[in-house]
């Protein structure tokens, strides 16, 4: 069964979170469901503490309140996600979406002082404030040549690429 989802659009910091929130006792995926149905997510085989990070299912907005899994949902502004990226892309209502969806909220500029809080609100053991600092200098990225063909251009449709 999931236990924790990340939820964001591109750009919102969902690849670093699914390292960060990888551990010895915690397994998170990042765009699992580019690769997997949500069934198969949720008998997914591990003994860990399981969650998703995902750039793609806040199309599904306040559906995703009938799962039980603990949520994260980050809210970074439109704008600029369009400037890292380098372009506009398509995301009609992505916000009001993103606020349907119950969970904790936070702002993107948000994650680094609220660490310890999202931490707590997802996987809810101790947390390791050294392994944060030194992931919060990392910039991790998916590897898009590294997927499959198809999964190449699923990922690259959600991104408008």
């Amino acid at each position: 069964m999931i236990d924790f989802m990340v939820i964001g659009l591109p750009r919102s910091r969902t690849t670093w979170m699914a390292n960060w929130l990888t551990t010895t006792s915690t397994l998170c995926l990042h765009d699992a469901i580019s690769t997997h149905t949500q069934a198969e997510l949720d008998s997914y085989p591990t003994s860990r503490k399981f969650g998703i990070s995902e750039t793609a299912i806040f199309h599904l907005g306040s559906k995703l309140n009938a799962h039980p899994a603990k949520k994260l949902i980050i809210h970074r502004p439109i704008q600029e996600i369009y400037k890292s990226i380098g372009r506009p892309i398509p995301f009609p209502n992505a916000d009001c979406l993103l606020r349907e969806i119950k969970g904790l909220h936070i702002e993107y500029k948000d994650i680094n002082s609220r660490a310890e809080e999202i931490w707590m609100h997802l996987i809810g053991s101790k947390f390791d404030s050294k392994r944060f600092n030194v992931l919060s200098g990392m910039n991790v990225q998916p590897n898009f040549e590294g997927l499959k063909p198809q999964n190449q251009k699923v990922i690259r449709t959600w991104l408008g690429m």
